[in-house]
This record gives C-alpha cells, structure tokens and sequence, in this order.
C-alpha cells in the first residue's frame, strides 16, 4: 500500500535542439568524479569534454571496453565503459507466448502480477540470480533472464549491476494497479489544469468588473457623454468574454493549437513513466496529456496509442498534431507530435527531455506509421 501511495504522489507531483530519434540502448551515470569524454575508442584520441560523477549519460554502442555515448550537442564520443554505472537496459521480450511477471524473482515464491508479450520493449534494472528486474509504463516486477535479450547486437544486459536475494523487495502493485493509477494522475493533472482555467476566467470576469464599475465612474462625472461612455463597457464586456469562449471550445482546436501547447514544455525533463508536463514524462505521456488538454483521451502506451486511437494516415498527408510512431521490427515502441515541415515535438529520452526532433531521422528507430486524433 505505501509503494502504491509514493507511486501515486510521484506521478500526480512528476535548450532546444533537434536531436536524432530516441535511441539509446542503455543508460546510466559516471561512476568518477572527473571523467575524459573522448573522440575515438582510445587513449590517444583527443579530449572533447569531461563530466562529472554522477551525471548522465545515453549509450549507444559498445567498442573493445569503450562506450559510445550521445552528448548534449548530439555528437557522438566514447568514454572507457569501467566508469560508467549502468542502471537501465532498454530490451525485448522474446518469448512465443508472452512473459508472465512476478513479484519475486522465483517461479516458486513469486506470484504473477503481470504479462508482456512477445516483441514488448521494456527496461532491465538489475540482475538477481538467474531473473530481471524490469519495468514498462511504470509497472515494475521480475521476469526470467532466460526469456529477455538485447534490443542490439551489443550485450548492455552484462553491464547490469547485480543484487543478493536478501537485497530484493517483494513487488506490491499488480499490472493492473499501476495502469489504474497512471489513469488517476492524467485525471489529476486534467483537474488542476481545469481548475487553473477556471482561476484564470475568474481572475477575466474580476477585470472586467473592475473596468466597468471605472467606465462608470467617470461617466458619472461627464453627464453630457453618459451615452457614449456608458456603451463602452458593454463592449468591452463583450470582448472580454471572447477568451473565455475560445477556452471552452479547445477540444476543437486545430492542430496547430495542439502544437503550441506542447511547445509550452519544451526543454521540461522526461521521466520513464512519468505524466507530468512539467516535472516529467515519458513519450506516451507526453502525447496523452497534451491531448487531453483539448479533450481527447488516448491509451497510454505508445503501442495502444496506435492500435487503438485514431485513424491511420499517410506519410504524404501528415497534418500538424498527428501522431507519428516508432519502433525496431515494426513494433511501435515510440510515439511523438508531429508539428509539419518534416519535424515532431516528443518526450525523447533522459539526455534531452522534451524536444523537437526530425520525423524521418536516418538513423535511430524507425518511423512505422501516423494516426489522427484530431
């Protein structure tokens, strides 16, 4: 119960540059307190920056004990792989009839609290024995290694730090809790958003009331032009009234409204699992809590998000607000904003948070397909 409730709290509570699509395999943070960022896979290449311990760092690839890592300016630079503490593998489930989770490393003692599919992206945390610990859209539990690989050629699973058993918690939300409770946070922060709307219309009508007792006033003091004056409030109530009535009416706001809002957050940092704007969200919340701004619901995870919301459209008819998806093997496992002229706005990754990207990068994850929402 009090893991439900911190998840609860942390996920209710949770510069511009265009970067290649999100594709780091792994991630993690300097184990060093100075560490020699590189520009080839050794000693002798030259010097291109340092960072500092525990700052962190995106992986890419892995070359003769050197990583390869992405840096701010999206250049790539290596950095010896005995300094960096690895905390997260992005891999695939690969089993023909889905992955029962439990929450226990042992098929024994640990009960099912959840299931992957074949194919499903999620993110290896640590090794215990011969199990996982692993987490997908803020649900967490342990799967056995036997049924998990690298999403590349390069094996990041071995980075993994290690744990005893006597080291390990027993998980206490099921799949279907955590789901539930990221449900709660988006209606959450719709009423803390519907509640800053309504404060903001307050704060219009007291203005405007405020105007119209001083129109008054004054027309009070010049009785020859009490008819004139004594019209200027009424319009000027009316135009005050204009931005209340262009709120109401943003469920059916045209793309290019979409897009404005989601630039709002720009630069705002993502979080795996996260739903907050402002304090950080991942890709899936990102496209969900925008959306439902103006109204509209959507799954949340990228992959629901294009099964299920939407309507297909092609790539030669792509509008600003669309949804365009990514994935290794044609399983979506991305989603982002398109915002036209070939670029998105999109929860990224850790390294660069909420950005604007190109939306057919050369390399990276592939695009698969775009869906209407709107």
């Amino acid at each position: 119960m009090k893991g439900i409730k911190a998840l609860k709290a942390a996920l209710i509570g949770a510069m511009f540059m265009i970067p290649t699509l999100a594709y780091g395999q792994a991630y993690g943070t300097v184990a060093t307190e100075t560490l020699n960022v590189r520009e080839g896979a050794k000693l002798e290449s030259p010097i291109v920056k340092q960072v500092g311990l525990g700052e962190k760092v995106e992986i890419v690839h892995q070359q003769d004990g050197w990583l390869k890592i992405i840096l701010k300016n999206d250049e790539r630079a290596y950095v010896k792989a005995e300094y960096i503490n690895v905390n997260r593998v992005v891999a695939l489930v690969d089993v023909n009839d889905g992955l029962n989770v439990r929450d226990y490393p042992s098929t024994e003692n640990g009960k099912v609290i959840g299931r992957f599919e074949t194919g499903d992206e999620i993110s290896v945390l640590y090794r215990v024995g011969d199990w996982y610990k692993v987490s997908q859209e803020g649900f967490e539990g342990f799967v056995h290694r036997d049924y998990v690989k690298n999403s590349s050629d390069v094996d990041f699973l071995s980075y993994l730090p290690t744990k005893k058993l006597t080291q390990v918690r027993r998980m206490t939300m099921t799949q279907e809790e955590a789901m539930a409770i990221m449900v709660e946070a988006e209606q959450a922060a719709q009423a803390a958003q519907a509640a800053q709307e309504a404060q903001e219309a307050q704060n219009a009508a007291n203005n405007s009331q405020s105007l119209n007792k001083t129109n008054s006033s004054n027309s009070n003091k010049k009785p020859s032009s009490s008819s004139s004056s004594n019209k200027k409030p009424s319009s000027s109530s009316s135009s005050n009234k204009k931005p209340s009535s262009s709120s109401s009416s943003s469920g059916s706001a045209t793309g290019q409204a979409v897009v404005s809002y989601a630039k709002q957050f720009l630069g705002n940092p993502y979080v795996y699992g996260g739903n907050s704007l402002t304090n950080g969200v991942d890709c899936s919340g990102f496209t969900s809590q925008v959306m439902r701004h103006f109204g509209i619901s959507l799954n949340r995870s990228s992959a629901a998000q294009y099964a299920n919301n939407g309507y297909h459209v092609s790539r030669d008819n792509l509008m600003a607000g669309d949804l365009l998806f990514y994935g290794y093997s044609g399983r979506v496992s991305h989603v982002a904003i398109y915002i036209g002229g070939g670029q998105i706005i999109h929860a990224n990754d850790e390294r660069t948070g909420i950005c604007i990207g190109n939306a057919f990068p050369s390399r990276g994850k592939p695009y698969i397909g775009a869906k209407r929402v709107l």
